[in-house]
C-alpha cells in the first residue's frame, strides 16, 4: 500500500529533484520578462531575479529527507514538511518537521 508523502522510488525523486528546477527557471523567466516589459535595466533586473530564484531554491521546497518513525524506528525517504505521515511498517501517523 502507498502512504502519502513516501518515496518509494528514485525515479520520484528525481521528478522532484526536476521540478526544483523547473521552479528555478520559472522564477528567472518571470521576473526577468517583468524587467523588460518595465524596461528595467538588465543587470539589475538579472541580479534581482538571480536573488529571488535563489531564495526559492533554497528556501526548501519539495525537499526530500530521511525519516525515522519514532514508534518503530524504520526509515523512509519523504518529502520534508509534508505534514502528516502513516509510518509503512507499523501504522502510526506521526508528523513531519524540518529537520
Amino acid at each position: 500500500m502507498y502512504y502519502p508523502g513516501e518515496i518509494r522510488t528514485p525515479g520520484l525523486e528525481l521528478i522532484l529533484i526536476l521540478l526544483r528546477v523547473v521552479y528555478f527557471a520559472g522564477m528567472l523567466f518571470l521576473i526577468a520578462g517583468l524587467g523588460v516589459a518595465l524596461q528595467a535595466p538588465a543587470v539589475i533586473t538579472g541580479v534581482v531575479a538571480g536573488i529571488a530564484a535563489w531564495m526559492l531554491l533554497s528556501s526548501g521546497l519539495f525537499e526530500v529527507t530521511t525519516y525515522r518513525c519514532p514508534n518503530c524506528g524504520h526509515l523512509k525517504r519523504t518529502v520534508k514538511n509534508f505534514g502528516s505521515y502513516r509510518c509503512s511498517s507499523c501504522g502510526q501517523e506521526s508528523y513531519i518537521q524540518g529537520m
